[in-house]
């Protein structure tokens, strides 16, 4: 039940209210090679492909991936005409939640960060605290719901965009 859960996520976070919208974020790489970005959005509990976004990642060098989430996190936030989330969910841990809370620090803004992390399946805080939610709980659920979706998409993205270099190259030969 999404309520239950979007209740369960409020009183668990200490947020002030239910969040009508929660962002999520993954990172998808070869080694640094092709690296892309994805922003997933629960409106309401739901799932909302009309504000999905995707990311080419532009930095560079050694895979980075706090690095690469502070600048999708740069990216996002430099367009207004985007409404802003309740909360923020990232694919991993302190590192990727420090990263992000950076940005949104930046930009003078009080959103609520905080990572998933695949392997405890653990909640880390923006304070660096860490939240161990019940296996069957309604809002850990939810919440690795919209990671794994932000995981699909972003791999979607990457393999595309890997795909699209592969036959480029391969074309390339050709000529």
């Amino acid at each position: 039940d999404k309520e239950t859960a979007l209740k369960e996520l409020k009183n668990v976070l200490n947020l002030s209210e239910i969040p009508s919208r929660i962002e999520c974020y993954d990172i998808s790489n070869i080694q640094g090679k092709e690296s892309t970005g994805s922003m997933v959005v629960l409106t309401n509990g739901e799932i909302d492909k009309s504000q999905y976004r995707k990311f080419k990642i532009k930095i560079t060098g050694r895979p980075n991936d706090v690095g690469m989430h502070k600048e999708m996190m740069r990216r996002r936030l430099s367009h207004p005409e985007w409404p802003l989330p309740d909360l923020i969910l990232v694919d991993g841990g302190k590192g990727q939640v420090n990263g992000v809370k950076f940005q949104i620090t930046n930009a003078k803004l009080q959103i609520p960060v905080y990572g998933l992390a695949k392997r405890m399946e653990w909640l880390y805080g923006p304070d660096g605290e860490v939240i161990k939610l019940p296996g069957r709980s309604p809002a850990l659920k939810l919440l690795q719901k919209i990671r794994d979706e932000a995981h699909r998409f972003a791999i979607t993205y990457h393999r595309k965009l890997h795909r699209d270099v592969i036959l480029g190259s391969v074309s390339d030969s050709r000529i």
